[in-house]
């Protein structure tokens, strides 16, 4: 009889790791601060300049080499975070001439400003990058079987988050009905209660969640399932559908090339890729609202699905979603915005299109 021995592996905390990037940022301002001013006679406001956009730099190399873990992103481009960590710097120094204005000693001013810094900076990288596509999937994957429903209620979830839901389920209804035409075979990948079908279209539901699946063939939403941990492993036909469709599921996806491929194998040669992700661009109206959903949800109502923000390791703006789409042999056909919050776009593979 073969022995199973349970690896475990220890992984040092994520805190632990944010908190060290903070001190030795932190322990790095103060110090240049101090030195350009005492040693140098340099300005204080300039010393402190210096000292904060040095901090920042600091801190875009320390998390770019220090993953805590591997579905951690870099959500900013260097020249974007170059601009944001020149106004945080110019910020910083405004911080300190208003304490000095008003006769705080320069140490204690330097203290007060440090400590600002490191409340907001922690915020935002808690919003910017605790994402796990693993940790939300577990969440996920036990959730009660009419979850997605419960969503568009108004007595269990918010009037705006009523509206949202079924607002998109109902565009996402109409989109796919632009494209399906009947004897069409189809399947919707992470589908859950596949609440967009209202017509009742025959098609494939595939998703990790069995009471969601089970739940969406009772109510007719799907003709029939297959409960998958892995999307870039289907199990279905090779070339055997004309409509793929993905609603809100890439951006929660790690590895989304094999994903993207896989729907390529499973998709006619004239078949067509639908695909609805968050129009997710850094403080646009879904970062925000998200974002403090995730909050609330997170750490008021005790959600852990949304402390780790779902799941949603991947941001998505037009260019974006184009270049992942093209990187994996698709061609984006068409993409629009709906409600200033979700992008709605069609695509078909491009081996196909340019034997055409």
């Amino acid at each position: 009889m073969t022995e199973h021995v349970i690896i475990h592996r220890w992984r040092h905390p994520a805190v632990l790791i944010f908190l060290l990037g903070g001190f030795i940022g932190a322990f790095l301002n103060l110090g240049v601060t101090l030195l350009l001013t005492q040693k140098f006679g340099v300005n204080p406001l300039v010393a402190f300049f210096i000292g904060t956009f040095l901090n920042q730099a600091f801190h875009y190399v320390y998390y770019y080499v220090v993953y805590v873990n591997k579905e951690m992103r870099m959500r900013t481009s260097f020249p974007i975070h170059l601009f944001m960590s020149f106004w945080v710097s110019v910020g910083s120094a405004a911080m300190l001439w208003f304490f000095l204005q008003n006769n705080w000693p320069l140490l204690n001013s330097l203290l007060a400003c440090l400590t600002i810094l490191a409340l907001s900076n922690a915020l935002l990288n808690r919003i910017a990058t605790f994402s796990s596509a693993k940790i939300a999937e577990v969440e996920y994957k036990e959730m009660n079987e009419s979850y997605y429903e419960d969503h568009t209620d108004e007595t269990k979830v918010s009037k705006f988050r009523a509206w949202y839901h079924r607002s998109r389920y109902e565009r996402l209804t109409k989109f796919v009905m632009e494209h399906f035409k009947k004897g069409m075979k189809m399947a919707d990948l992470g589908c859950g209660n596949c609440l967009w079908n209202i017509h009742q279209l025959p098609i494939i539901g595939i998703d990790i969640n069995k009471k969601m699946l089970g739940w969406a063939k009772k109510h007719k939403r799907i003709k029939d399932f297959k409960v998958c941990s892995d999307l870039a492993k289907t199990g279905l036909k090779t070339k055997s559908l004309d409509i793929v469709l993905m609603s809100e599921v890439l951006e929660h996806v790690f590895d989304q090339a094999e994903v993207l491929q896989e729907v390529s194998r499973i998709l006619k040669d004239k078949g067509t890729f639908l695909i609805t992700v968050p129009y997710d661009f850094f403080m646009g109206p879904f970062f925000i609202l998200f974002n403090l959903n995730c909050l609330y949800m997170g750490y008021i109502r005790g959600s852990l699905y949304h402390k780790y923000r779902c799941g949603h390791i991947h941001h998505f703006t037009k260019k974006r979603l184009r270049e992942a789409l093209e990187r994996n042999g698709f061609v984006l056909e068409k993409v629009f915005v709906v409600n200033g919050l979700l992008l709605y776009a069609s695509a078909r593979k491009k081996a196909f299109l340019n034997k055409a």
